[in-house]
């Protein structure tokens, strides 16, 4: 049985290698994040970026847990009046554009309360609806 023996120095070059080498796939090839360009760029990008409010839409319930809604319909209105829609996934997740300025969002589902909720958009917001299911 024989032994290979490698010189310390040349297995600190190999992991100064391959370090090297994780460090570049990291970054993409790309330069640094923190460098100049890329924040102005960034920068730049955030605020070209569109305005989204998203959330999820479950059913309240007075036992533990809340499960989320499916297909219910999210309605945006902006001031001067135009609206958008989207709808909830099977997560209850949903996700809709915004603009900067007052909206009213309301979310419907056949068989639950409406809910509805008016604030000043200002930035990307989080918007979470509860709905109670109608009673018979």
């Amino acid at each position: 049985m024989s032994s290979q023996h490698t010189p310390a120095g040349s297995l600190t070059s190999v992991w100064a290698v391959m370090l090297t080498l994780l460090v570049l796939s990291a970054c993409g090839g790309q330069a640094s994040p923190v460098s100049p360009t890329n924040n102005a760029s960034s920068a730049t990008e955030a605020a070209n970026a569109p305005l989204m409010i998203s959330g999820y839409v479950y059913r309240e319930v007075s036992s533990a847990g809340e499960p989320p809604i499916a297909d219910a319909v999210i309605t945006l209105r902006d001031a001067q009046g135009a609206e958008s829609t989207a709808m909830s996934d099977g997560r209850g997740y949903y996700r809709i554009k915004a603009t900067v300025g007052e909206v009213v969002v309301t979310a419907t589902k056949e068989g639950y309360n409406t809910r509805e909720s008016r604030f000043e958009v200002t930035d990307s917001t989080v918007l979470n609806f509860g709905l109670a299911p109608l009673l018979p």
